[in-house]
């Protein structure tokens, strides 16, 4: 079994994390020692050399070949003075290392912390450690409820990608020791600024689970293929069933990417006005969130902007909208958001 696959390595060789907003952070933190505990092949110490006050450079890790001081830092970093931890940590989720059939040789680091991911036990650490951390960590982590992420002060989604050896989705988590509200967390996509944490919070999709809507049902209305495809022009989209080009015995209660979905019979005569509503809310959602609130999908698409996919409790929160937006529902079910179905009807 290779390192690379029980330890999560992946080596950072590119610079293209080393955004402005990541450069000006760590010029900013003006501390003196570049610290990194998951070390590799020092290519984020390297990469910070003489940046600011960074005078010193310090790694660890757990492989005797990489010549660093030893450490097992999946189970503590020790702490140095006037240090600014820049590391890109091992990333391994509990279901994969099962899958790879590697979960025996791991399981003391899931048991011990918690955490379903390597990669939020070493950010767990590191902020043990240090008030200022800069981790190049997966990009699931903006929709993660990881314990200590008010430490923010900025997060920078990357869609150029770091690695030479992977295409694992990822961001620039940059801390500051202290705790603050949403609204002070900036949030950058590459070099551009897009608002705070704060804004996008707003924006996030709750479903009510108050309709009946049913997921990876062959007998159902809706089409949803839940995944960009690597040409922009086919994007993630609702769809009446009959212009779904798939092969529904290929459905199974287990599907994530392409979905029937089923409503009960009182909805079958408003179903095209359901899909173009609810079509015309995931675009405007994804162009009010950048994107950034969609689960990132590994692979860029041609034009360069990162594929993403629709998960389906964000998808039945569109569902519920659409249909309160038909008119159809009685109450007050609609919200202030989507209030207005005709602007919806006629967005192009």
């Amino acid at each position: 079994m290779s390192a690379k696959k029980i330890l999560g390595q992946y080596f950072t060789t590119r610079y293209t994390w080393l955004m402005p907003q990541v450069e000006e952070f760590i010029v900013q933190s003006k501390c003196g020692v570049a610290y990194d505990p998951f070390a590799g092949q020092g290519d984020l110490l390297q990469a910070v050399t003489g940046l600011g006050d960074i005078q010193k450079l310090n790694g660890l890790d757990i492989d005797p070949k990489l010549n660093w001081k030893l450490n097992d830092s999946l189970m503590g970093i020790p702490h140095i003075n006037n240090a600014i931890i820049i590391t890109n940590p091992p990333y391994l989720a509990k279901f994969s290392a099962k899958r790879k059939k590697i979960a025996d040789s791991l399981k003391h680091y899931y048991q011990q912390s918690g955490f379903v991911d390597i990669y939020q036990l070493a950010l767990f650490n590191c902020l043990l450690s240090a008030e200022h951390v800069v981790a190049i960590i997966p990009e699931t982590f903006i929709n993660s409820r990881f314990p200590q992420r008010y430490r923010l002060a900025q997060l920078t989604v990357l869609e150029e990608n770091p690695f030479t050896d992977t295409e694992n989705p990822v961001c620039v988590a940059c801390f500051d020791g202290r705790i603050k509200p949403a609204a002070e967390i900036e949030v950058f996509k590459n070099d551009s600024y897009i608002g705070s944490l704060g804004d996008l919070e707003k924006h996030r999709l709750i479903p009510r689970n108050n309709l009946d809507i049913r997921f990876n049902d062959i007998n159902g209305q809706i089409a949803l293929r839940a995944v960009d495809s690597p040409d922009p022009r086919s994007p993630i989209r609702f769809l009446p069933r009959g212009e779904l080009v798939y092969d529904l015995k290929s459905i199974k209660d287990s599907s994530r990417l392409i979905t029937l979905i089923s409503l009960s019979a009182e909805w079958d005569e408003a179903i095209p006005q359901i899909i173009q509503i609810s079509n015309n809310i995931l675009s405007e959602f994804r162009q009010i969130t950048h994107d950034i609130l969609l689960s990132p999908f590994k692979g860029n698409k041609k034009d360069g902007e990162r594929r993403r996919r629709l998960d389906y409790k964000s998808a039945r929160a569109i569902l519920e909208k659409a249909m309160g937006a038909t008119g159809l529902l009685k109450g007050n079910f609609k919200e202030s958001y989507y209030e207005e179905k005709e602007s919806l009807l006629n967005q192009r």
